[in-house]
């Protein structure tokens, strides 16, 4: 198990960027709501504290794996 550390920064009340190893992510919203889109193009609406979330990927298509082209 290895030591991860998380740095964020807070930009007022309702703005919260997150330095990660993996990468960046920006949190809009309060205790009731929140939105948060990372560098991989992945947006996440939660309502903290239910349990309640849903992702969903911005990004265009996706590329075909190798071997899974139709000929």
């Amino acid at each position: 198990m290895g030591l991860n550390i998380r740095k964020s920064i807070k930009l007022g009340k309702f703005l919260k960027i997150n330095k990660t190893k993996k990468g960046y992510s920006i949190s809009v919203g309060g205790k009731s709501f929140r939105l948060t889109l990372n560098d991989k193009k992945k947006l996440t609406a939660s309502l903290p504290g239910t349990g309640v979330s849903y992702d969903t990927n911005l990004g265009g298509k996706k590329k075909p794996k190798k071997g899974n082209e139709s000929e």
